[in-house]
C-alpha cells in the first residue's frame, strides 16, 4: 500500500517540521510505502523568502538561514519526500491516482486566517475518492471559528473523505455543524513516536530555563521569567528568536537540538503549540504565555490532561512563586496520554486499511 502525506513539511518552523517527521516516521513503523508530496505554496515560499530580498519596506519576517538550511537536512535524512516538487497546486494532478491513501495533516493546514488563506489542495482536490482514499489526520483550522464564504466549497470537499481526524475541539466542531460530517479528535502526531534518535544532548553545562516564543514578552510574563531564573539558579537560554532576557540565544539550532534542549531543560516557558507538547512529551515543569492566536489548540490540549494550571495568569504575582510551580503529576498525566497515543494510533491505522472506522473504534477514539 502506497500512502501519500500533504502538510507543511517546509516552513522555517521546528514544530510544523517535526510533526511532519512524526508522521512519516510512525507510518514508515508500521510498514507501510510512504512519502510526503513536496508540496510548496508559493504564497508560503514567498513569505519565508521575502525579508531576504531588500525593499523599500522590509518585512519585520525573522529568517535564519543556517536554521532553514538544517531544517531542510533534517527533513532529508529523517523522512522520504516525492521526486517532484511543486509551487502551484495545478501541479499536483500528478498525483491524482499515485498513491492508495492519501493523508492532509497534521498542522493548521485548514486555516483560513493566516496569510495562507484558502488552498483546496490541503482538502486533497486533485485525488478521486473513487480510487484514492482520502484521510486527515490531526488536520486543525487553527483560530477559524467558520467558513464562511468557503463553507460551500469546503463542504463539499469535506465529504469526500473516508475519514476525518482533527487535533482539537474547535475544528471538530466545525466539521460537525458546517459540514456534517463525523469526526473524530486524536493528539498530534508529534506525541506518536520516541526521540532517542532525534535528538542531541546540548552542550550547555549549567541548568537553564528554556524559552521558546513566538511574540513579544508582556512585562509581567517577564518579570515572571526573571523571577524563577533567579530563584531557582536557573540560566535563561532562548532558542529560536534571540531574546534579549536570555544569557544563552541559540538562533540556529536544528530540530535535533531543539529536542535536546527540550529533553534536558529544568524549566520551559513557552507560547507555542508544540513547545506546549515538547515540554509534556520530556515531562517538564512548564508555563504557558497564552496568545489569542493559539489559545484554542493550547488550551484544547491541557484540557484534556488536566494540566489547565500550566496557562500563566498576570494575576499570580512572581514576589510569591513557591516550589509548587515544580510539581506536575507526570504520573496522572502519563496514564491519560498512554491512552490517547494508543487510541490516536488505532484510529490512524483502521482509517488506512478500511477506510473508515468501525462502530467499536468510535467508542474508542473519542467520537465528536
Amino acid at each position: 500500500m502506497k500512502i501519500g502525506i500533504l502538510t507543511f513539511h517546509h516552513i522555517n518552523n521546528y514544530g510544523a517540521t517535526l510533526q511532519a517527521c512524526a508522521l512519516w516516521s510512525f507510518l514508515n513503523s508500521q510498514g507501510y510505502d510512504v512519502e510526503i508530496i513536496d508540496y510548496r505554496p508559493l504564497k508560503i515560499v514567498w513569505k519565508y523568502l521575502r525579508p531576504l530580498i531588500p525593499l523599500k519596506k522590509p518585512e519585520k519576517v525573522f529568517v535564519n538561514i543556517p536554521r532553514a538550511w538544517k531544517m531542510r537536512r533534517f527533513l532529508l535524512s529523517h523522512v522520504k519526500l516525492s521526486n517532484k516538487k511543486f509551487y502551484d497546486k495545478k501541479g499536483l494532478k500528478y498525483y491524482h491516482n499515485k498513491y492508495d491513501v492519501l493523508i492532509c495533516g497534521s498542522d493548521q493546514i485548514w486555516c483560513l486566517d493566516s496569510f495562507r488563506g484558502f488552498d483546496s489542495a490541503f482538502f486533497l482536490d486533485f485525488v478521486s475518492n473513487q480510487t484514492t482514499r482520502k484521510i486527515s489526520y490531526a488536520a486543525s483550522f487553527g483560530n477559524t471559528v467558520n467558513l464562511g464564504i468557503y463553507q460551500e466549497k469546503i463542504y463539499h470537499l469535506i465529504n469526500q473523505f473516508q475519514t476525518i481526524l482533527v487535533r482539537d475541539s474547535n475544528s471538530a466542531k466545525i466539521i460537525n455543524y458546517e459540514c456534517n460530517k463525523k469526526v473524530i479528535k486524536v493528539l498530534d502526531p508529534t506525541f506518536l513516536i520516541n526521540y532517542d534518535s532525534i535528538k542531541t544532548t546540548p552542550k550547555i553545562t549549567v541548568k537553564y530555563l528554556l524559552l521558546y516564543i513566538h511574540a513579544e514578552i508582556e512585562p509581567e510574563e517577564e518579570e515572571f521569567i526573571k523571577t524563577l531564573a533567579n530563584s531557582e539558579n536557573l540560566t535563561i537560554v532562548s532558542v529560536d528568536k534571540p531574546n534579549n532576557l536570555a544569557q544563552i540565544n541559540l538562533e540556529s539550532a536544528s530540530p535535533k537540538e531543539w529536542v535536546g534542549l527540550y529533553s534536558q531543560a529544568s524549566y520551559i516557558v513557552t507560547n507555542t503549540y508544540h513547545g506546549t507538547i515538547f515540554s509534556i512529551i520530556f515531562q517538564k515543569p512548564f508555563n504557558v504565555f497564552l496568545r489569542s492566536e493559539k489559545q484554542n489548540k493550547v488550551t484544547d490540549l491541557l484540557k484534556d490532561l488536566n494540566l489547565e494550571n500550566r496557562i500563566f495568569s498576570v494575576r499570580e504575582k512572581p514576589q510569591s512563586l513557591h516550589h509548587e510551580i515544580f510539581d506536575i503529576d507526570y504520573e496522572s498525566v502519563s496514564r491519560i496520554l498512554e491512552f490517547k497515543v494508543l487510541e490516536s494510533k488505532k484510529c490512524l491505522l483502521q482509517a488506512i486499511s478500511s477506510g473508515t472506522v468501525d462502530d467499536r473504534s468510535k467508542v474508542a477514539c473519542n467520537q465528536e
